[in-house]
């Protein structure tokens, strides 16, 4: 499905039991799959301690975290946690940070806002300790003075960074600075086009080679290409319904879909009453199209392809249905 693409991945969230995702990535490794991106919703299931047991139990699997908020753990904290993955991964440990969701991000009562500066400075942050550098003072969420990691960096090299962006000041950050960049689920494909020409110029722009851009998309494929339609219809209906009250998130669909916040009330309206005809009209093929990934085999490939052309240079598969 994701031939035409450098990598294959898996996406396994956190809101599953952990052994149930450790089996998926092993059988991931088994059936070829290159790497498993682990996601860290607030407040489920943290994703480190699964990244350690996936690296302890495979052998060429890659792992990537995408993504941790910053406000949720002390930069040095995070350097620790991510040295001892390196130690039971060398070089197949990656890691993505972002500013987290504010809506979710204000029961910590930690700002979600100003988010470039909190993604610009957990990346420098971490990036100076795993590197063996100090900290002379710390940043707008964490205190430090004078803080440096013991030992030596862990063999295997450095471990990459990434940034998870939407908006378009983001993006540009994370092409002048991350390793990588991490695009959520339900980006369209003309905001994938979008966001990956603005990675990209800001990476050139700043002297540096095109960087990763990685996109989660949900993925059904049946025999019978109406049925996962279908079925793949209900999914995107949900996460309309779920991120209708929250502002960010919510402009994912209204900015890059002909989708309006009325319209996705009365897209969860439908969907809590089991009314697929309604759906069907809300939610035509040709949106659900721009969004995931859904039907039979030469259709798969045929949206995979499209958020390939359109510049996701990994994608990041989440089975459902």
């Amino acid at each position: 499905m994701t031939a035409q693409l450098p990598l294959k991945s898996l996406q396994l969230d956190n809101h599953i039991p952990a052994g149930q995702a450790l089996a998926a990535a092993q059988a991931a490794e088994a059936a070829g799959i290159t790497r498993v991106w682990l996601t860290e919703d607030l407040f489920h299931r943290g994703a480190l301690p699964l990244a350690g047991a996936i690296l302890a139990s495979t052998t060429t699997l890659q792992v990537g975290v995408g993504v941790v908020a910053a406000q949720l753990r002390h930069p040095a904290a995070l350097a620790m946690d991510v040295r001892s993955l390196l130690d039971l991964g060398p070089g197949r440990f990656t890691l993505g940070l972002g500013a987290g969701v504010a809506e979710r991000a204000r029961h910590l009562m930690q700002p979600a806002s100003p988010p470039l500066r909190l993604v610009r400075e957990a990346i420098e942050q971490v990036r100076t300790l795993l590197a063996g550098g100090t900290l002379e003072q710390g940043g707008l969420l964490h205190s430090a003075e004078r803080l440096a990691l013991s030992g030596q960096p862990p063999a295997g090299g450095p471990c990459p960074l990434y940034a998870a962006a939407i908006g378009p000041q983001a993006l540009a950050q994370a092409g002048r600075l991350a390793d990588g960049v991490v695009l959520t689920a339900m980006c369209a494909v003309e905001h994938v086009r979008h966001a990956a020409g603005l990675v990209q110029a800001a990476a050139a722009a700043a002297g540096r080679p095109p960087i990763p851009v990685v996109a989660y998309v949900p993925v059904l494929m049946l025999d019978d290409a109406a049925a996962a339609k279908a079925a793949m219809r209900r999914v995107l209906a949900g996460y309309v319904a779920d991120w209708a009250g929250l502002a960010f998130l919510s402009r994912l669909f209204t900015e890059w879909s002909p989708l309006t916040p009325e319209s996705m009330d009365a897209i969860g309206q439908a969907l809590r009453a089991g009314d697929e005809a309604t759906l069907a009209e809300l939610l035509p093929d040709e949106v659900l199209d721009a969004y995931t990934i859904a039907g039979d085999l030469p259709e798969c490939r045929r949206l995979a392809a499209r958020l390939a052309a359109a510049g996701a240079t990994e994608l990041a598969l989440s089975h459902e249905a």
